[in-house]
């Protein structure tokens, strides 16, 4: 995929994602997603958009075509892939929403979002030993990111 933004960086920023400063963290991290959602271009970034626009109006069925089409226009975008697992995960199609974030995870294995959404899919569907090793790899790239510590005790708790 050709770089849209050259002046970003994306190994300092996740580089940063491990910073003892929680302002380096949220910038790295808003940075990051910037650029994941810019990787293939205006055009790409605009669908996206509107995905998540239709997600936000709780038209969760046209959000998941739309980023369908997207993922199939632009299958090596990583991001039209983590948005349609999203909202696979929303409908509770976790199995489906699994796929798309292995897909996505493929193109883009520092994306903690799907190693978390992954996660939350295999929690969802009893998976507990399996959520734990995609929330410990969030866990790696986003070390300060709570919510991955707090479900994998969840999970640890009801593997006991």
């Amino acid at each position: 995929m050709e770089d849209m933004h050259p002046q970003i960086n994306p190994q300092k920023l996740l580089r940063d994602l491990k910073s003892p400063d929680s302002a380096i963290r949220t910038r790295a991290t808003r940075d990051l997603w910037n650029y994941w959602h810019k990787e293939a271009g205006d055009g790409a970034e605009a669908r996206l958009i509107e995905g998540v626009h239709l997600m936000e109006r709780d038209r969760l069925e046209d959000a998941a075509q739309t980023f369908a089409l997207l993922a199939e226009d632009f299958p090596g975008f990583p991001e039209a892939h983590n948005k349609l697992a999203t909202v696979l995960f929303m409908l509770e199609q976790y199995k489906e929403s699994i796929a798309e974030c292995k897909i996505a995870l493929h193109s883009n294995p520092d994306h903690f979002g799907a190693w978390n959404g992954m996660g939350l899919c295999l929690y969802n569907i009893g998976r507990f030993d399996k959520a734990i090793g995609s929330f410990e790899k969030a866990l790696s790239i986003q070390p300060y990111a709570e919510i991955n510590q707090i479900f994998i005790e969840r999970c640890r708790r009801k593997l006991n």
